[in-house]
């Protein structure tokens, strides 16, 4: 079957037909799709309450629930934050680590300075007029 195109071309349906077998030939295997109809469970571990956390006696369990995730974010953000103070306290430490370095550094230069100008003394005294 021939069909014209707007561009004045004819388009043969054989060819066209050919070529989409080839382009699925050539294409990689469809994945399989697996449907799901309800949200998976995910089980995470429920942590303690903190000791400075109580439930009001006259809370419903929604509101029990709803506190205990507020806690638990709380909570993640403290033990965040702790380790961002245990990581400074080594960028600190081995900032002293550097600057002890430098001012071992800086005496050495200095030293060596002092010695080449007590060298240059010796090798070429100055003359008196």
């Amino acid at each position: 079957m021939v069909q014209p195109t707007t561009n004045g071309k004819i388009l043969e349906l054989v060819d066209v037909e050919r070529d989409i077998a080839k382009a699925l030939a050539n294409s990689p295997p469809p994945r399989d799709h697996h449907r799901i109809d309800f949200a998976p469970a995910i089980r995470t571990q429920t942590l303690p309450m903190p000791p400075y956390v109580e439930h009001h006696a006259d809370v419903d369990q929604i509101g029990k629930l709803t506190a205990e995730a507020v806690i638990a974010q709380y909570e993640g953000a403290v033990k965040a934050l702790e380790a961002m103070g245990t990581t400074l306290i080594d960028c600190v430490n081995r900032a002293e680590k550097m600057a002890a370095g430098c001012k071992d550094a800086i005496t050495y230069v200095q030293d060596t300075a002092q010695k080449y100008r007590e060298e240059a003394k010796l090798e070429h005294p100055a003359q008196s007029a």
